[in-house]
């Protein structure tokens, strides 16, 4: 009996993970987030990188950020976007985030471009 329910746990937990990933992978896209961050979360010289950073790290910086602490031009920009989010948004960006999984490139389509994913 105690198998199954930790089974029953597990899985439900994997589900609630794989939903928040994907809310917070739906959030990155929606709010604009790769057109500083980049598509991959990978960063730029300007912006940082955000994919695979620990979850308590993005969690506080975006709570920072959403209550207006900015101490520069970036961070006062980040809190614009921040303060829309509520506690949940953040849970599950920072989630998507840290868990990142960027596609292989092996998976994607070549277009006849030479880009991939079309």
């Amino acid at each position: 009996m105690k198998l199954i329910f930790f089974l029953l746990l597990f899985l439900s937990m994997l589900y609630a993970n794989d939903a928040s990933y994907n809310r917070g992978e739906t959030l990155f896209f929606s709010k604009s987030c790769s057109s500083c961050h980049g598509p991959d979360a990978m960063g730029t010289t300007t912006y940082p990188r955000l994919a695979n950073k620990k979850e308590s790290y993005l969690i506080k910086k975006l709570k920072d950020f959403r209550a207006g602490k900015a101490e520069t031009v970036s961070q006062q920009m980040m809190a614009q976007f921040a303060r829309k989010l509520d506690d949940e948004n953040i849970a599950d960006l920072a989630y998507f985030l840290s868990h990142h999984k960027k596609p292989k490139t092996e998976e994607l389509d070549d277009d006849i471009l030479g880009g991939f994913g079309s």
